[in-house]
């Protein structure tokens, strides 16, 4: 149980829309593992927290590719990215 605040603490001090982004992970895969999928994300897309809403579509297509309840959140996240004004990125140039 005293374990518990230490994994909080690692997204503690993020912003609003990161600490929203990481509570939905941690409901649907727990604690540990949505802290550790959470900061995987961030780290493979070179953030320390989601500041836009463009960065949470980041992670919310990172999130769809991973499968499971990963998918689940990052499609959720993602209507919520869209609404917040996000728009997708081009990939064909």
């Amino acid at each position: 149980m005293t374990s518990s605040p230490v994994r909080m603490a690692t997204f503690a001090d993020s912003n609003e829309m990161t600490q929203m982004a990481v509570s939905r992970l941690r409901r649907a895969v727990g604690d540990a593992a949505g802290d550790r999928c959470a900061k995987e994300v961030l780290d493979t897309l070179a953030l320390a927290e989601l500041r836009s809403a463009d960065d949470l579509l980041d992670f919310a297509n990172c999130l769809v590719k991973l499968g499971g309840a990963r998918q689940m959140v990052g499609n959720a996240l993602r209507v919520s990215a869209l609404l917040r004004g996000a728009r997708e990125r081009n990939s064909t140039a």
